[in-house]
């Protein structure tokens, strides 16, 4: 039988951008895509595929509540010296205590929408962003 105390939900989750919490963040991903490239030895019928890489994107989403990031990423895409950014993402299972904590290093919002509201609507933002490093800080065993 399932302990339903045991299944993570994202309500116990945190989002820190460069030690600073992100508490309007509602939703996060983060993934790594790996790149292999086919080779296809002799006398063998199946493709291989050789591992060369990998990349990292991801994105936030949530409330707006401030517009300090845009203009700092506004100056940035103008000038061309981008902010060097990282993300740190916790999720606590609170029945065990226990918290699986990722760092992703080298990140670079890709797209920003500094204007982007409706009347009589949450103000909510999406932020598309890609990275280069990530480091496993801690699991939930």
């Amino acid at each position: 039988m399932f302990d339903d105390n045991l299944f993570l939900k994202g309500t116990s989750g945190e989002v820190f951008l460069n030690n600073t919490f992100l508490e309007e963040i509602n939703k996060i991903n983060i993934k790594l895509t790996g790149s292999f490239e086919d080779f296809s030895p002799v006398g063998d019928f199946s493709t291989h595929h050789v591992y060369q890489g990998y990349s990292g994107e991801g994105t936030m989403e949530g409330a707006r509540v401030s517009t300090m990031i845009d203009a700092d990423l506004i100056e940035a895409y103008q000038k061309g010296v981008m902010p060097d950014y990282k993300i740190y993402s916790n999720l606590t299972n609170p029945s065990t205590g226990a918290t699986e904590k990722y760092m992703i290093t080298g990140v670079q919002f890709t797209e920003i929408s500094p204007v982007d509201w409706e009347s009589k609507k949450l103000v909510t933002r999406s932020m598309p962003f890609t990275f280069n490093a990530i480091k496993v800080l801690s699991t939930i065993d």
